[in-house]
């Protein structure tokens, strides 16, 4: 395993090949990591390096990450995270990593998280209008009205936004 990164997706745009063709891309803001620890082999049984990534008020800290922290001797950080490397001789306490790390790399691998929704309503999950809010709608201003057909084919579609797929 090697060393990584962590950002944060600023939004989308595109790319034109030579023949003319769109691709869509996404931008990512990539955060420079902090090296917090270096952890050997004969302390823990492996090497890695122990990074911190995004800066944190003091505010926001329990006691026991300030004494961290200040042990440490740098500025808080939000996001710990812990890589294991074969060879850990060429990474200091204090030292700052961005993306020269992948300057001789060629391709990448990627890994995202999305945000959680929960369970969403129509309107927030598939961009539902809703009903009105006045005339006589009294509870379901939220909720998706009429979704399929009449009697022929008496069923919604599968595949159709909010569809309820049955048979």
């Amino acid at each position: 395993m090697s060393i990584g990164l962590i950002g944060t997706k600023i939004g989308m745009t595109r790319e034109f090949m030579e023949g003319g063709q769109s691709v869509p891309v996404t931008v990512i803001k990539v955060e420079k990591g902090r090296v917090l620890d270096v952890i050997s082999e004969d302390k823990r049984g492996y090497s890695a390096v122990k990074l911190g990534f995004f800066k944190l008020k003091n505010s926001k800290l329990t006691k026991q990450m300030k004494g961290y922290f200040s042990k440490k001797n740098t500025e808080p950080k939000k996001i710990l995270k812990e890589f294991r490397v074969e060879n850990n001789d060429q990474y200091k306490e204090g030292n700052e990593l961005g993306l020269e790390i992948f300057k001789d790399k060629k391709f990448l691998d990627v890994r995202s998280k999305t945000i959680g929704k929960g369970f969403a309503g129509v309107m927030k999950r598939w961009n539902f209008g809703g009903l009105r809010a006045s005339h006589g709608v009294s509870v379901s201003h939220r909720s998706h009205g009429s979704t399929g057909q009449r009697q022929d084919p008496g069923k919604v579609f599968k595949g159709k936004k909010n569809g309820w797929s049955y048979g």
